[in-house]
């Protein structure tokens, strides 16, 4: 458990909040008249990976659910699968790092992308198998490709603008 003061964790709860609503409205907004080619990256779920891995206690889990469910629903979506899986490999992917000894950026971003191109796929296949009527395969790598490519600069943003920074460990492990 890191030292951070409750009104801190609070106040960075209700920052999440904030800018989950925003990324999702400005999701439903109609920004062109034409159909787009490319697919935007998923924001949300790039601020929700970078956070949750660098300051748990700002982003809890049921936080995240609630967000990626109200997600699901307004972007008509099937309730529950996206947000299930992201969920799911979120997890996985924060009991790997705690237990991995390399916290470098570059074992993140790796982590990360292979959390992003699992949960397209399994998404994908899930909607597949299932006979549901889907955007093709190649629209969803294109937009894992884009969530993977702006990763570092959501980290940027994060880190400079919104202060969530990794803690630091010394070499006995202890957080600074």
């Amino acid at each position: 458990m890191s030292n951070i003061p409750s009104e801190r964790i609070w106040i960075y709860r209700f920052i999440f909040i904030a800018v989950a609503i925003f990324l999702i409205l400005a999701n439903l907004m109609p920004l062109q008249m034409i159909p787009q080619r490319w697919p935007w990256p998923n924001i949300l779920l790039l601020v929700i990976f970078c956070w949750s891995l660098r300051e748990p206690n700002f982003v809890p889990v049921p936080l995240i659910i609630a967000v990626l469910l109200l997600q699901d629903f307004l972007l008509h979506r099937p309730p529950g699968l996206f947000s299930g899986i992201s969920v799911m490999i979120l997890i996985l992917i924060k009991a790997i790092t705690d237990s991995s000894d390399d916290k470098s950026f570059l074992a993140e971003w790796v982590r990360v992308s292979l959390a992003f191109a699992a949960i397209s796929l399994i998404y994908h296949l899930v909607l597949t198998l299932s006979f549901v009527n889907t955007s093709q395969l190649r629209i969803s790598l294109i937009q894992t490709i884009f969530n993977i490519s702006i990763y570092p600069f959501i980290v940027l943003v994060s880190h400079y603008i919104f202060r969530v920074k990794r803690p630091y460990f010394t070499r006995s492990g202890r957080i600074i």
